[in-house]
């Protein structure tokens, strides 16, 4: 239950094997390759070796690939087989993965043809909305008897457009008749935006036409491409939709026939992936005309079995080495059942480094506790671990899903320990049905209550959570050989810590107290000025370390967000059922209680599931890990397959 030791794998191998090897390392997926190509910079290399790659092929891959990716999606919105709620990597064997890849030919000429098929989709949508739009401005002028393509005659003018609503159309028509009497208005067509009218008039007296209906905001509206009346347009353009329909219908028929290509699309897919990786990883190999150099990281354990595969595959050569002292290498940590769920909390925040420590057995104790402490239903938890119970049940679930699902199931459990000692059951939801106060009655006691006993236990809480950080820490540098730091350092500040609330009990406990802070405030004046040459400046540091004592009480403080959430979730609870309840007891008042109860009871363990974790989180981050934690690690991330679709059942994996 730690992070893994990692050994340092250098091999050598002929140019010829290169492929057969990097494809057996690839199977095995146990090994993180180190990219050696900032050796060239030396002396020592830079005349003996080249870098290996090629990020033409890398390129043209990555082209291939998104190619394969987009008809895989275009595909998608076709398939009309039933789905499950999530999705999952199929697995194939090794001799169905070789048969598909055996009609590659056929396969890419399915992605050609949904790109021309998608191409054409595209044009005709765009056809279809041009004379969509058409309509759309053509329905206003639907009434007009004059065709587009006729705007005068020998000695008339025949123009259209629009004016404002604001505009008085019967005014503008006086004023024109008055001033212009050779002159003829209509208002064909009117919305709540505009008026549409048409104007014929003498040509000779345009100037006199135009300047009235500037004055009245018109605004002329051409159809130069159009011949015939608004009213043959339209009947035209919605022939021209239905044959586009139609054709549209069709196109999309012919991409749905290529829906059973998509699983095969999708081994496609991986494969390019898997192919493309190869090849980008050569980018971090060094080369001569014959030999190759390749170096990795290996977890200690797996060293000897990769190292005998590779001898037993081809004729090369394999040095396995411990790490140099200080050396850093990538982080992979090794947890049991029940703590690595809480890996994700480590995760978000960074990886321990190589020289450090894995805090997760240290942590999940307390982050389990925390999380059910600040949401504390005993029904939200059996929501809560009943469902994700099912769901890791029903479904295979990887990665980082897996782990968060499985902590909120653990979180579930913890949630309903505390809800039963503090009685909390759905809120106050059994007093409310039965009409008697406190009919589940809590096994410790009711916080709502009590507020101020479950402060003080949460400070308790809190104490123990930072004296376990203390001393993880104090165990760091006890391995690391600096026993008196961890004397002076952190032993100083347990006496002068644990002392200073003995005071307060009182009695002989505050006799004993009082000598213990004494002496714990006397060792850290001494000893925590102890890297100064100086005396004086020795003084002055052990003196102004004891300011620390307030960093102390603060952390302390924090924890009383565990009785905030805890109070905010049995609030809210009781409020949800007081609501539900105001209604009474009829047929009616009993459904609206039921959808209240739903509804409101999810909102409340949404919002503090999300505000547990997040404080918890919150906790270990701040309070706990800034007592010891080194972070700053990288990931281990082994050479291998990563698909995105499928899992290859492959016996040379390790």
């Amino acid at each position: 239950m730690a992070i893994v030791k990692m050994d340092k794998l250098t091999l050598i191998g002929l140019e010829a094997d290169k492929e057969r090897i990097l494809e057996s390392l690839m199977k095995m997926g146990v090994v993180e390759v180190i990219d050696s190509s900032e050796k060239i910079s030396s002396d020592e290399w830079k005349d003996l070796v080249v870098c290996d790659g090629e990020l033409e092929e890398v390129s043209g891959f990555d082209e291939k690939i998104s190619r394969v990716k987009s008809a895989i999606d275009y595909l998608a919105k076709y398939d009309k087989r039933k789905k499950g709620m999530f999705s999952f990597k199929r697995s194939i064997s090794v001799s169905e993965y070789s048969l598909i890849l055996q009609n590659l030919d056929k396969l890419w000429s399915v992605t050609d043809q949904l790109h021309e098929l998608d191409t054409k989709l595209t044009a005709l949508k765009s056809d279809k909305n041009k004379f969509s739009n058409l309509i759309i401005s053509l329905k206003p002028w639907n009434k007009l008897s004059i065709p587009f393509n006729v705007t005068s005659t020998s000695t008339t003018t025949i123009t259209i457009g629009t004016v404002p609503d604001a505009s008085d159309t019967e005014l503008l028509k006086s004023t024109m008749y008055e001033l212009v009497p050779e002159s003829y208005i209509e208002i064909v067509n009117e919305d709540r935006d505009q008026s549409y009218i048409l104007v014929i008039y003498y040509s000779s007296r345009e100037e006199d036409v135009l300047k009235i209906l500037k004055e009245y905001g018109f605004s002329k509206t051409s159809f130069k491409e159009l011949e015939g009346t608004a009213a043959v347009n339209i009947s035209n353009a919605t022939k021209e939709i239905e044959k586009i329909e139609k054709t549209i219908q069709s196109t999309e028929e012919k991409i749905a026939s290529f829906v059973n290509f998509k699983e095969e699309l999708e081994v496609l897919y991986d494969h390019l992936v898997t192919e493309r990786d190869r090849k980008k990883i050569r980018s971090s190999l060094l080369k001569t005309s014959n030999v190759f150099m390749l170096e990795g990281w290996i977890p200690e354990e797996l060293g000897e079995r990769v190292k005998s595969r590779l001898l037993n595959l081809t004729e090369c050569v394999v040095d396995i080495k411990k790490p140099e002292k200080d050396e850093n290498f990538p982080i992979l940590l090794r947890n049991n059942a029940l703590v690595q769920p809480f890996e994700i909390v480590t995760e978000m925040y960074s990886l321990p480094s190589s020289n450090g420590i894995d805090p997760n057995v240290f942590m999940a104790p307390f982050f389990f506790a925390f999380f059910g402490l600040m949401v504390s239903d005993a029904g939200y938890g059996l929501v809560m671990s009943i469902t994700t119970g099912i769901l890791l049940l029903k479904y295979r679930f990887e990665g980082t899903l897996s782990k968060l699902l499985r902590l909120i199931f653990l979180g579930g459990i913890s949630t309903a320990i505390w809800g039963a000692l503090f009685g909390g059951w759905f809120g106050n939801i059994f007093d409310i049905l039965t009409g008697k106060e406190g009919f589940i009655s809590p096994i410790w006691f009711n916080p709502l209550n009590d507020p101020m006993r479950l402060l003080l236990w949460s400070m308790i809480f809190g104490a123990i959570h930072l004296f376990t950080g203390m001393a993880v820490k104090m165990y760091m540098l006890i391995r690391d050989g600096k026993v008196w730091d961890a004397i002076f350092d952190i032993g100083s500040w347990y006496i002068l810590l644990i002392g200073l609330p003995l005071i307060v009990l009182g009695g002989t406990y505050s006799t004993i107290g009082k000598y213990m802070a004494i002496a714990g405030a006397v060792l850290l004046v001494l000893t925590q000025g102890r890297s100064e040459k100086n005396i004086l400046k020795k003084l002055m540091s052990g003196v102004l370390s004891l300011y620390n004592v307030t960093a102390y009480l603060s952390d302390v403080l924090s924890y009383s967000r565990l009785l905030a959430l805890g109070l905010a979730t049995g609030v809210i609870a009781m409020v949800v059922n007081t609501v539900g309840s105001l209604f009474g007891f009829s047929i009616l008042s009993i459904i609206l209680f039921i959808i209240v109860f739903i509804f409101g009871h999810i909102f409340n363990i949404a919002i503090n599931v999300l505000g547990a974790y997040v404080h918890a989180s919150r906790l270990q981050y701040v309070e706990f890990f800034s007592k010891f934690y080194e972070s700053g690690g990288k990931m281990f991330n082994p050479f291998k397959r990563n698909s995105k679709y499928i899992n290859i059942k492959d016996k040379e994996a390790i």
